[in-house]
């Protein structure tokens, strides 16, 4: 056992590091002189042993995750906040970029997850449906009231829009069901993100789809709220992770809180009063 081990390391070493007799085994000249380079080693190999295991237990207790600004804004925080009460040692970060941007970080692993409703595929990314939303229409709270609760596409296929650039993953949404009703220009007004958006119909600048995911955003404002029929539209939000790279360990678990906490936002819409109409 043990004798054969070290005579395998002093033919790796080419010297011997005992002397050995029936009676006593000795360390050679060369023995004492390896002995503090091999303790001194040994010492540096579990110091650096510890220190990589207290890392990789860091690394376990955060999370870093990416959205556009109104998810950033208006979604994660609360719900960071709440599942703070039942893992307190997680630290989240949130980094909020456009769409783009979001890939291009989870690509490249300087975020661990990314939420966006981008359909389409992107090179290294993995995709997981998070939650549904649907389509709904804000319009002015002071606008003429010809809008009931519910509205069909067709009805509102002519008036003036306020959307987003045509390549962004809801308005590709609103725009196919638009060229259903006969709608085939872009909206009047463009706007780069929708709480930009939603300001406007405020403002009384026209009207705008949202996905529910922005009812929280919505109910800020002084507007109104139409659920979208004929047919109903629905999207999809992704939680995009890189497909090479681990995940911390505390990933499934947010994962699974945020889907709870999301479906709760998205699912306050339409109310009673419209489902009823």
């Amino acid at each position: 056992g043990m004798s054969v081990l070290v005579r395998e390391l002093e033919a790796q070493l080419g010297f011997r590091l005992f002397d050995r007799t029936t009676r006593r085994v000795t360390l050679t000249e060369f023995g004492v002189k390896f002995l503090p380079i091999a303790d001194r080693s040994l010492l540096e190999l579990e110091a650096a042993a510890a220190n990589i295991g207290r890392s990789a237990t860091e690394a376990d207790r955060h999370l870093s995750i990416g959205a556009t600004p109104l998810i950033a804004a208006e979604l994660l925080p609360p719900a960071i906040a709440e599942y703070a009460k039942r893992k307190p040692e997680l630290q989240i970060r949130v980094y909020d970029a456009d769409r783009p941007r979001l890939i291009e970080m989870v690509q490249s692993g300087e975020i661990d997850v990314g939420l966006t409703a981008f359909q389409h595929a992107a090179p290294g990314v993995t995709k997981i449906p998070l939650v549904r939303f649907s389509l709904i229409l804000i319009q002015a709270e002071g606008a003429p009231r010809d809008l009931g609760p519910r509205v069909r596409w067709v009805d509102i296929a002519a008036r003036k829009f306020v959307g987003s650039p045509p390549d962004a993953p809801v308005q590709e949404l609103i725009d196919e069901h638009m060229r259903r009703v006969g709608r085939h220009q872009p909206p009047e007004i463009v706007c780069n993100y929708l709480e930009t958006q939603i300001a406007m119909v405020e403002s009384g600048a026209g009207l705008a789809v949202m996905p529910t995911l922005a009812l929280p955003a919505c109910l800020k404002r002084r507007i109104t709220l139409h659920a979208l029929v004929d047919p109903v539209a629905s999207g999809t939000l992704y939680w995009i992770v890189n497909r090479a790279r681990k995940l911390p360990a505390a990933a499934d678990g947010f994962n699974a809180f945020l889907r709870e906490y999301v479906s709760g936002v998205v699912e306050r819409w339409p109310p009673a009063a419209a489902k009823a109409a």
